[in-house]
């Protein structure tokens, strides 16, 4: 033992070595310990700290510890325990005690016999009270487990010490296996605080991303505020997302958190995409640390002060389009759990990106069946060429934003003349300066001649041209020539050029190939017109061809809105109906044409609301926006939804002259939706209770041992009437016991989507053994019970402890809702409101009812009306999930403040599990593996 000169010393010696606490061997109980012994047990996770005045013991301690494989260090000092706790990881703390005494007075002059040593282990205890509260008033230890071994018996001692913040006491001498136990206990409580933390850390991040990505579509705001909200609630230092350009098919950097937006800096993240990208292989990748490797190879100094990063793939159908990866810069582990929660949000964020794709896709489509409309509509008013060449470029280059538009017509004449005309987009004035310098003419008249007298075998398709361009701007780089055919004759052409090196889209050559039709014939139109107004000869012939054209152009712009997959009208500023498409006209509530056309849309959709609908197309007429919303409708008894836009329309580009309303059915959608959100809520709740079963099922098994012991000894018991009564009491205690065990094996089965087994049973009898479980309930006495049992019900196949799970709940849930007198009804019967014939099972109370607000949501999981400590939510939630696995239906109906009936119906099933008895056997085994 060493002398209280050499502990003191010992102590300033420490106190000059702070800046090596893991090598403290001048110091404390760690002096025989190397820097690899404190590592030399890889498979512990926790690190244990002993601190103790008194060698011999001491080393006890920490020879008991590395014997059962804990990886533990010493200190005789407080002050450097404390430093050594804030920079390393600490799971445990014990604090040896040898004063004889801790509370209370103490005499402070020595025994003759005891040098003072009995004064120095006081203090020292004294000293290891003020310890434990300094621990518990620091935040970052005040959840760290104290255990404190004591000399002292006394009970005024050991509550001073729980007092100071210890966790446990422990009287000496001790059992090895007794302090062994103790310590084992604290770890896991600990692990598993951490891990709840954890869970509930990941938890918020989620609901934080689904926040984010719920409130947008625009994908570059998702990609950002997802970016922010990672970097901010994982401790991240700095992020990135990467995503492949769908046009260029390049990898480009659409959000950064914590770099700079310098081109060297963006290099340098692309660089390092292109290096990580083959290790994810659709996976999470973790490199920690990067490879010094990696980060001199790097464009750039982006990498200089990260120490790690992990990153999750980027799906868009099925392939690869990009990543998000986050980067620390401190040289702590990075935690197992971040790049499964970041794969997860990966996997998040590429269905929301994928949802915003198909909004903007279907937003352009709409766009272009109005552009396309409009178009038609007002090419169809002009008669003369220039002015429809110039409405033509102008409207097709505004649309599609190119940079010039330009079309080249031939004339009828026999002079072979050009009509042409040409807009650019960025400058108007453009071409005008430039016949300022030379420029006679914008286009080559070469070129363009050779291309119209060029005699093709096949109608000429869409051309994409980057050299013998037909423009002469040289800062073009690339052309979209579009042919303008009618009756197989070439009448000339449309240009869509761009300044940039970059092809036209394969949705915008679709479009020209629309607006080529309506163009050439519009053309056309304007020829014959010109044809018919310098000459009178067979003025009725070409009257009547023209009228001829005219009616076939609009029966094609009418079987053009008829082909549409979306139910369409068009109203007037008088609110008239002037087009009406096919799909207006079938289904149940379809109404013809001829009927509609020309008059009011009060007078036709009478089952709309009118102040409603005339207050909408008001707001479209006067703001000119187009309107979006979703409507809900009944057919034939069935719930629809439909996405209805109301488009603005203009004739000239003056006001707005008429409404377009275009209805599209998203009722699949919104269902597969909704079943989506509902699956993803049960698979929440199959992780949670998969975590809770475990810690269930070992006092359970405890519980049905003990019951079984005693009843074995019931019959020593001599009074008949007690021995009735406990065999009864522990009949019914075993019964449940295995019971609450089937019920956690099936939350456990329900978490792992496996299927209980399944039995035919008479329902009446789940009910009445339900029953008799509550029979000693508080309210059963002062709540009516009345029973409706159909005595004529066949059995069906159920798992009568999940039954009486679903049961016990209803019935609970109702005596909840019923203060004070009330009545509980229980009916059975048979069900034909589906076509296979159900058993139903109703619950009918005559309590405060639920609001209508709630009924969408009683099934889901963590809701609940219930005050703080009456209910989770997970009630009902659980229910649903094992009716529903049974193959059945649960339904509510209630009246606030009336009564509320919840209703089971169960499908009858001719075919039972393959389930022997040895299979049942086994599971009565594994029931009790808990004893063990």
């Amino acid at each position: 033992m060493s002398s209280p000169g050499e502990s003191a010393d010992c102590r300033m010696r420490g106190s000059r070595r702070r800046n090596r606490l893991k090598t403290t061997a001048e110091c404390g109980f760690s002096a025989d310990k190397s820097p690899q012994s404190e590592t030399r047990n890889p498979q512990s996770h926790d690190r244990l700290l002993i601190l103790g005045d008194e060698t011999k013991s001491v080393r006890a301690i920490e020879r008991l510890l590395d014997a059962a494989m804990y990886d533990s260090i010493a200190f005789d000092s407080f002050e450097l325990a404390h430093e050594y706790i804030d920079l390393n990881e600490v799971s445990l703390v014990i604090v040896d005690l040898y004063a004889s005494s801790i509370a209370g007075h103490y005499d402070s002059s020595p025994a003759d016999d005891d040098s003072g040593e009995s004064l120095r282990r006081l203090n020292w205890a004294r000293e290891a009270l003020l310890f434990c509260k300094r621990m518990r008033e620091d935040r970052a230890t005040t959840e760290l487990p104290v255990i404190i071994l004591s000399k002292s018996h006394r009970p005024r001692d050991k509550v001073a010490c729980l007092n100071a913040g210890a966790s446990d006491y422990i009287g000496k001498p001790y059992q090895r296996t007794e302090l062994l136990s103790r310590v084992k206990a604290h770890l896991r409580s600990r692990r598993y605080e951490r891990e709840l933390t954890e869970k509930f850390e990941q938890l918020n991040v989620l609901h934080a991303v689904s926040s984010v990505l719920a409130s947008s579509l625009d994908p570059e705001t998702m990609m950002s505020g997802t970016l922010s909200v990672l970097v901010e609630n994982l401790d991240a230092n700095a992020g990135v997302v990467y995503l492949r350009d769908p046009d260029t098919r390049s990898m480009k950097v659409v959000a950064s958190e914590g770099f700079s937006t310098e081109e060297e800096s963006l290099m340098g993240l692309l660089d390092l995409y292109s290096r990580t990208a083959p290790l994810m292989n659709g996976k999470p990748v973790v490199l920690d640390p990067v490879p010094e490797s990696v980060r001199v190879e790097l464009a750039g100094d982006v990498l200089r002060e990260i120490h790690s990063l992990v990153c999750a793939p980027l799906r868009l159908k099925g392939s690869a389009a990009g990543a998000i990866c986050l980067f620390s810069r401190t040289r702590e582990p990075l935690p197992k759990q971040q790049a499964e929660l970041l794969a997860t949000i990966a996997n998040q964020l590429s269905v929301a990106l994928e949802n915003a794709r198909l909004y903007v896709e279907t937003k352009k489509s709409a766009a272009q069946l109005s552009f396309v409309y409009n178009l038609s509509n007002n090419l169809m008013t002009s008669l003369e060429m220039d002015e429809l060449l110039g409405y033509a470029v102008f409207a097709v280059g505004k649309a599609l934003e190119c940079d010039a538009c330009a079309v080249v017509v031939k004339t009828a004449s026999e002079s072979n003349n050009l009509a042409s005309a040409i807009y650019g987009h960025s400058n108007e004035e453009r071409y005008k300066e430039r016949n300022l310098y030379g420029y006679t003419d914008w286009y080559h008249e070469d070129r363009v001649m050779r291309y119209l007298n060029t005699g093709f075998s096949l109608q000429p398709a869409i051309e994409m041209r980057v050299s013998d361009r037909l423009l002469r701007d040289p800062e073009i780089s690339v052309e979209t020539i579009v042919p303008l055919i009618f009756d197989d004759m070439l009448l000339g052409m449309l240009i869509c050029a761009s300044w940039r090196a970059q092809p036209i889209s394969a949705d915008d050559q679709k479009l020209l190939g629309a607006v080529a039709q309506q163009l050439s014939l519009a053309i056309r139109n304007t020829e014959v017109y010109q044809s018919t107004k310098d000459t009178s000869i067979n003025l009725a012939v070409e009257v009547g061809r023209r009228t001829r054209e005219i009616e076939e152009q609009k029966r094609f712009t009418e079987k053009i809105i008829d082909s549409l997959p979306v139910s369409l009208y068009v109203v007037d500023r008088d609110l008239r109906i002037v087009a009406w498409n096919r799909n207006r006209e079938v289904g149940g509530r379809g109404i013809n044409r001829e009927e509609v056309l020309g008059r009011n849309v009060f007078q036709v959709l009478t089952r709309q609301p009118r102040r409603k609908l005339e207050g909408e197309f008001t707001d479209v007429f006067r703001s000119g926006d187009m309107v979006r919303m979703e409507q809900e409708s009944f057919v034939d008894g069935h719930k629809k939804v439909w996405k209805i836009s109301k488009i603005p329309m203009r004739v000239d580009n003056a006001e707005v002259t008429h409404v377009i309303t275009v209805g599209e059915d998203v009722t699949e959608q919104k269902k597969m939706n909704e079943a989506v959100i509902h699956a993803e809520k049960l698979a929440s709740i199959g992780r949670l209770a998969a975590g809770v079963v475990h810690e269930l099922n070992n006092p359970l098994a405890t519980i049905a041992a003990c019951s079984e012991a005693l009843t074995a000894r019931v019959g020593e018991i001599a009074d008949e009437e007690l021995n009735q009564d406990f065999s009864e009491y522990l009949h019914i205690i075993r019964d449940e016991a295995f019971r609450c065990k089937t019920i956690t094996n099936n939350l456990l089965d329900f978490s792992h989507q496996r299927q209980a087994e399944k039995l035919p049973s008479d329902i009446n009898q789940v009910i009445e053994q339900t029953l008799q479980l509550l029979k000693h309930h508080p309210k059963l006495g002062k709540m009516q019970v009345i029973k409706e049992l159909d005595l004529s019900l066949t059995p069906v196949y159920v798992n009568e402890g999940q039954m009486k799970q679903v049961f016990i709940a209803l019935v609970s849930n109702a005596f909840d809702a019923m203060e004070g007198d009330g009545s509980l009804t229980i009916r059975t019967c048979w069900s034909d409101s589906s076509e296979e014939r159900t058993v139903s099972v109703e619950f009918i109370d005559t309590g405060c009812g639920i609001p209508a607000s709630h009924l969408q949501k009683i099934f889901d999981p963590f809701f609940t009306t219930k005050p703080l400590g009456r209910g989770t939510g997970l009630g009902l939630s659980v229910c649903y999930g094992i009716v529903s696995e049974h193959g059945g239906k649960m339904e509510v109906d209630s009246t606030e403040g009336k009564e509320t009936t919840f209703r089971v119906l169960l499908p009858l099933s001719s075919q039972v599990p393959a389930h022997g008895a040895a299979d049942m056997l086994e599971e009565e085994v594994m029931m009790m593996e808990g004893v063990l």
